[in-house]
């Protein structure tokens, strides 16, 4: 995919994830995806690795129902032939707790046939844990 191509799909891809419509999505997803996202999986059951296209599906619609999306800037973006890695900044409502939640996050994005293959995920865990806990964690009694 040429980095032009690859620019078109990742706006277009980001736009229907904001949607939180399984329809727009599913679209762009490769049929053996896989999909990693590295974190406390106590504290947001969608974190943790998921493979093929109903899993993923499955967990964008548990994403949807457990956090609202409010904002996603995208802070920098490197392309190299059919891979891309993109630094993030989230802001998300939980609604179960009415918190706002800011993340940061790394995401590594690798293409195939004109669809997302693998996307791995790493967020600031420590910082997220804090917030959806809405204290601060004591390292002191470890």
């Amino acid at each position: 995919m040429t980095e032009h191509a690859m620019r078109g799909f990742v706006r277009a891809f980001c736009n229907a994830l904001s949607t939180r419509d399984i329809g727009l999505i599913a679209p762009f997803l490769h049929d053996e995806i896989e999909w990693t996202v590295f974190g406390p999986v106590d504290l947001f059951s969608f974190f943790g690795q998921r493979r093929g296209k109903a899993a993923v599906l499955a967990m964008c619609e548990e994403i949807a129902g457990t956090l609202e999306l409010t904002r996603c800037d995208k802070e920098t973006t490197l392309y190299d032939g059919d891979n891309a890695a993109c630094l993030m900044k989230l802001i998300a409502r939980d609604p179960r707790t009415g918190r706002t939640l800011s993340f940061r996050l790394a995401q590594f994005a690798s293409f195939k046939d004109g669809k997302l293959i693998s996307l791995k995920a790493v967020f600031d865990t420590f910082d997220a844990a804090e917030q959806a806990l809405g204290r601060a964690i004591d390292l002191t009694a470890a």
